[in-house]
């Protein structure tokens, strides 16, 4: 086996999958790292977190990206080397080998950051049964005949009254052209992965831009504001693409009779 400069020993059971969700995350603050760990049943970890990030930062397989500080707290993403070490122990994904050579684009920080923070909105409130980012949705596409044709930023597994069902998840701060919208509205349709797509949104001209072109696609969708979304979760203001363009508190987006009901108008 190749030994890196500064080497360690890692452990299968508490590095292994502190690296999986840095990785994952793509960028992630400190305090989710936590709180991401706690709501995985992995909070024997977190008694040693700081020694852990610390001793992986050190040994190269981490690093702090662009040493700029987001929310007042530096965030970390994982290296190549990272990449590498996780590969050698079986966990590789072909969206993001590590040959890669750039693997985060600092544009993209604040994005990945939002996406932890509702991913850790849904396991606060105890909906979230499971996660997947958009790296390992890419991943599955690439390789599966049956996968989304939509590369969603997140598929959320929830269950609300006792119904299950998987959520994509949009986390969109900036416009597209009318092309793409248009191809967005295609690749909707033809998705057959989720039930319901949320898409998030920080701007109101955004929010309400992402309504008009995408509503007329034939699957269920709601917009949200991200502050909204934050500060009252289920109880959030949601513009969605059925009834006229009703708003609806976000529960009702994910309950059952709008969920499993196909023929909404």
């Amino acid at each position: 086996m190749r030994y890196y400069k500064g080497y360690i020993a890692l452990s299968d059971t508490c590095d292994v999958p502190l690296l999986v969700h840095i990785r994952n995350a793509r960028a992630v603050c400190f305090d989710q790292l936590r709180e991401l760990l706690e709501h995985s049943m992995l909070a024997p970890i977190t008694r040693s977190l700081h020694w852990r990030v610390a001793r992986l930062e050190k040994a190269g397989l981490v690093a702090r990206l662009n040493r700029k500080h987001y929310l007042g707290k530096p965030v970390f993403g994982i290296t190549q080397q990272g990449l590498e070490c996780l590969e050698l122990r079986g966990h590789s994904l072909l969206s993001l080998p590590s040959g890669t050579e750039r693997i985060l684009d600092p544009s993209q920080i604040l994005h990945a950051l939002e996406l932890v923070s509702i991913r850790l909105a849904f396991a606060r409130a105890g909906l979230l049964r499971s996660w997947k980012g958009e790296l390992e949705i890419a991943s599955r596409n690439l390789v599966a005949a049956d996968a989304a044709l939509k590369d969603y930023d997140a598929i959320a597994e929830i269950e609300v009254d006792g119904c299950a069902r998987k959520i994509g998840i949009e986390y969109e701060k900036s416009a597209k052209s009318a092309a793409r919208y248009q191809a967005i509205r295609r690749a909707l349709e033809d998705d057959d992965v989720s039930d319901v797509v949320l898409y998030v949104s920080p701007s109101d001209d955004i929010l309400y831009l992402l309504a008009m072109e995408l509503s007329p696609a034939r699957k269920r969708l709601g917009f949200v504001l991200s502050e909204t979304f934050h500060s009252l979760f289920l109880d959030a203001r949601t513009l969605t693409n059925s009834n006229g363009t009703e708003v609806v508190p976000l529960r009702a987006l994910f309950e059952a009779r709008s969920v499993c009901d196909p023929s909404f108008d």
